[in-house]
């Protein structure tokens, strides 16, 4: 498989991490990506949450092939007391939407403050920078292609106050009417974090009535960061990253709009966490992070609208990762009908980048 790697964003002074890209309708191609200091201590991998974070565009006007760095537009740069991360980029109608979430970082001198926080929200393992206390998703809007944003606007939907995380892919359009987004989270009494998708019957400025999509009482499996992509028949499948059960992705479907879920089970898919699109030709591009040795970037087709995963014709786009902290692929089929995954990697230098692969289908 001829396969052109590319580096979409890399910086001698900032990490890049987590990336969501999409064709734009003026043909411009654009990626949304977290970023942070790069930190001397950890060369290989990096800090997922800081409280010097931002959230980060590029584009290309050339289909892909390359990536104008001076492009670059800071979206949300924080203010030195919060994470911004996993940021999922959409267009709906012409306006380009981003929902992400934000930590916010307790110094380790307040202790004291974190403990009257916990409560009421989520609160991660300390680090050298305090603890990440999960604050709620948020969403920004453009409307002049992505060169300029809207102030950021917190959104909280109950049970999910608590915990709140955004999928790895921005909403969908039901209807005219009607807007998914799928979310990872966990209410004060839940055991383990569940998938749900909430709905926006106003364009995407209110969100709420929740329905679960996976999640298991008992507290055995965490199911987390989910993948959604409807089908032209309304169908609409959900690919979930999962812990507790030796990182295999997890499907569900759902034939109502996803107010119930269906079909939960284990798939022969081994990699986390997963992207899916639709290819022209019909079938489903499923990506994947391969944290495992050897470290890469692999992806599978179904041919059956996800009924079955041709797990024994795996595209292995990458196998030269030097640790297992890459990935969260993302895709967009080309006007050439290639295939564009974009990643985040680390090359000898222990930068770690914004990278990706061009591919054809077969």
């Amino acid at each position: 498989m001829d396969i052109i790697h590319i580096t979409v964003h890399k910086s001698a002074e900032r990490h890049g991490a987590f990336p969501s890209v999409i064709k734009l309708s003026n043909g411009n191609l654009v990626v949304v990506f977290r970023e942070a200091p790069i930190r001397e201590e950890r060369v290989h991998t990096h800090w997922h949450v800081g409280p010097e974070s931002s959230m980060a565009l590029v584009r290309s006007e050339d289909g892909g092939r390359t990536w104008d760095s001076s492009s670059k537009i800071v979206i949300d740069a924080s203010s030195g007391t919060h994470d911004v991360n996993l940021a999922a980029i959409t267009e709906l109608s012409g306006e380009l939407v981003i929902n992400y979430h934000r930590f916010l970082i307790i110094p380790t001198s307040e202790e004291s403050r974190m403990k009257e926080l916990e409560p009421e929200r989520s609160v991660g393992s300390h680090r050298s920078t305090g603890w990440p206390v999960f604050d709620g998703v948020y969403f920004t809007y453009s409307s002049d292609n992505g060169w300029t944003w809207s102030e950021s606007r917190k959104v909280d939907i109950p049970p999910f106050k608590y915990r709140l995380q955004s999928g790895r892919n921005g909403m969908i359009q039901i209807s005219d009417g009607l807007l998914l987004s799928p979310f990872d989270g966990r209410g004060p009494k839940d055991r383990s974090t569940r998938v749900f998708v909430v709905r926006s019957k106003n364009g995407g400025k209110t969100w709420g009535d929740p329905s679960t999509v996976a999640h298991d009482p008992e507290g055995r499996i965490g199911f987390y960061e989910p993948s959604l992509l409807r089908l032209p028949d309304g169908k609409i499948i959900a690919m979930l990253r999962t812990e507790g059960d030796d990182h295999y992705l997890y499907q569900a479907f759902s034939t109502d709009e996803g107010r119930t879920w269906e079909g939960l089970r284990r798939t022969e898919i081994w990699g986390y966490p997963a992207h899916l699109i639709r290819l022209r030709s019909g079938r489903i591009l499923c990506a994947y992070g391969y944290r495992r040795e050897p470290f890469g970037i692999r992806a599978v087709l179904s041919e059956d609208d996800g009924e079955t995963w041709d797990i024994e014709h795996e595209k292995v786009l990458r196998k030269d990762g030097l640790h297992e902290d890459l990935g969260y692929p993302a895709s967009v089929q080309l006007d050439d009908d290639r295939i564009l995954t974009v990643y985040y990697f680390h090359g000898d230098d222990g930068i770690r980048f914004i990278g990706g692969s061009i591919y054809m289908e077969e």
